[in-house]
């Protein structure tokens, strides 16, 4: 019969076992990044006289990410709360405020010139790159769930690989965020996101 000849079927680990598997697997390749060209002296530089801004600021993008990739997880099994929309909407807010706090501090030391739209949007090509590095493997795992509603699945999902692509920039930017480079950062992480809530028919297929 149909069911005796069928093959065993191995169930998924529990969303949120699965998600820290992901971010442990994450940490290592970044943290090897970090120390092979990244520069800690040069983030602590450009928050010299403003320690805690940079804990804060770091803590809530390292929140948003991982709230979100948790909470992508989350819903992509029937069950999930859609809680985990609001606090991953609430880390990124503190996120952008913490943000832009920083940034008025930069306009505040240096003046009217950090207002001109001038400057390298390299950060915009750090973190598109860097959240679909991230991005790739996480919506593989998701598309395992094959979750029922994927687009909640898949905007935290992209909002998670955006805020960890962002978080890592931090190693790797020598100069303080100008009204500039914040509205690139933002940029980059709405393409991410969006890229990611447009990729959901075909990569999130539902069940």
């Amino acid at each position: 019969t149909l069911p005796a000849d069928a093959p065993p079927v191995r169930p998924l680990a529990p969303p949120l076992a699965r998600a820290a598997a992901l971010l442990i697997g994450l940490f290592l390749p970044g943290a090897l990044l970090v120390a092979w060209a990244g520069s800690p002296a040069a983030l602590a530089a450009r928050y010299a006289g403003r320690e805690m801004l940079m804990v804060a600021e770091t803590a809530a993008m390292l929140a948003t990410g991982v709230i979100a990739l948790c909470g992508a997880f989350a819903l992509s099994v029937p069950g999930g709360s859609r809680r985990w929309l609001g606090a991953a909407a609430a880390a990124l807010l503190a996120w952008l405020l913490l943000s832009g706090a920083g940034c008025w501090d930069v306009i505040a030391s240096q003046g009217a010139a950090t207002w001109r739209l001038n400057g390298h949007p390299d950060c915009f090509y750090f973190i598109v790159p860097a959240g679909a590095a991230i991005g790739a493997p996480l919506l593989w795992l998701l598309s395992r769930a094959r979750p029922i509603d994927p687009l909640p699945v898949a905007l935290l999902g992209g909002l998670g690989a955006a805020a960890l692509g962002a978080l890592l920039l931090q190693f790797f930017h020598p100069f303080g965020l100008t009204a500039f480079h914040l509205g690139v950062h933002l940029l980059a992480v709405v393409l991410v996101t969006a890229l990611a809530t447009l990729s959901r028919r075909r990569l999130l297929r539902p069940a």
